[in-house]
């Protein structure tokens, strides 16, 4: 069973290297590997020069202004050939059995098409900073599966993106509404009836995922307004539930958060005022634009064979 590993970058020459050397570490060696790179320089493409003569290993760009991770995604999906796709992020370490334990699993179930992986987080000291980490928990109900599921590790069946649609690229770390691409697709995923699986022995590892408080704190606001983006986009394309199964949810959170805002601590109210400033955001938004169907996906495919970049040219300064 071939895998397709996709890895969106931008600009993490290192923390980029130690993750695709950990893929080359897996024990499982039927894969090919897509790095989408958004990098306005070639310091990526110079710390991936001994990759490129490996024939599973491919190198594009992708310079779509105004587009971030998700368009990235899109493209390294649409490139590679593999049954399985799995993606993970820049700034992780996947373990040596990840591979295996994925095949496994799809092997195992015909049926089963989207699965979701563990990231773990190493020692840090939580008063200085935050790592974001997901203990993929098998009991998750379906609703709040997509809420905390972590991009950094998903692994899903080609065929699921005929039913489904790829990554909304309005969604994620770049784009219009900033972060939170896994829970579009993760919603998507639950609402469609597909089957999915929690598996926390699938893992990766946040070896670079530390923020310091600062930047921690204004990850998070991004998250809650991404994810009021996303219901906010569900909810324009017709999906009704998603809009009042949300604002049903931020009645229940402010009420909850306006006495303790009486109190001095307005935390919880800041992040109720930053999903429902994203779900009026992501509403207002052209509801189909942005959106990458299936078929759309799949015409994707020669403009994705045409981003590849040998990685010598790029290091050599060739424009693109």
């Amino acid at each position: 069973m071939l895998v397709s590993i996709v890895i969106p970058t931008k600009q993490r020459p290192q923390p980029l290297a130690d993750a695709v050397q950990s893929v080359f570490r897996s024990r499982y060696q039927h894969f090919e590997i897509f790095v989408v790179d958004q990098s306005p320089d070639d310091a990526n493409a110079k710390v991936l020069a001994p990759f490129r003569n490996d024939p599973r290993f491919h190198y594009l760009l992708n310079r779509r202004p105004g587009f971030g991770a998700a368009s990235s995604r899109n493209l390294g999906i649409a490139a590679s050939r593999g049954e399985i796709i799995a993606l993970i992020d820049d700034d992780v370490e996947v373990k040596p059995d990840w591979l295996e334990q994925i095949v496994a699993e799809f092997s195992a179930d015909p049926e089963l098409d989207f699965i979701a992986g563990r990231l773990t987080a190493p020692p840090y000291d939580p008063a200085t900073g935050f790592t974001p980490a997901f203990e993929a928990w098998p009991y998750l109900s379906r609703w709040h599966f997509p809420l905390h599921a972590s991009g950094a590790n998903f692994s899903m069946r080609r065929r699921l993106f005929d039913r489904i649609g790829g990554y909304d690229e309005f969604c994620g770390p770049g784009s219009r509404l900033r972060a939170s691409d896994d829970t579009d697709l993760c919603w998507r995923v639950v609402r469609s009836g597909a089957r999915y699986k929690v598996c926390p022995h699938i893992e990766v590892v946040h070896t670079h995922g530390f923020r310091p408080q600062a930047e921690a704190e204004a990850l998070f606001a991004r998250y809650q307004y991404g994810n009021g983006g996303n219901f906010g986009r569900f909810t324009r394309r017709g999906d009704l539930f998603a809009g009042a199964w949300f604002l049903a949810r931020e009645v229940k959170h402010a009420l909850r958060a306006i006495p303790a805002a009486l109190r001095g601590d307005r935390r919880e109210l800041f992040y109720v005022g930053q999903r429902l400033h994203g779900f009026w955001d992501g509403f207002r938004l052209p509801p189909h634009e942005g959106f990458v169907s299936g078929e759309q996906l799949r015409r994707l495919s020669a403009n994705a064979r045409a981003a590849e970049v040998p990685l010598m040219a790029w290091s050599h300064g060739t424009s693109v």
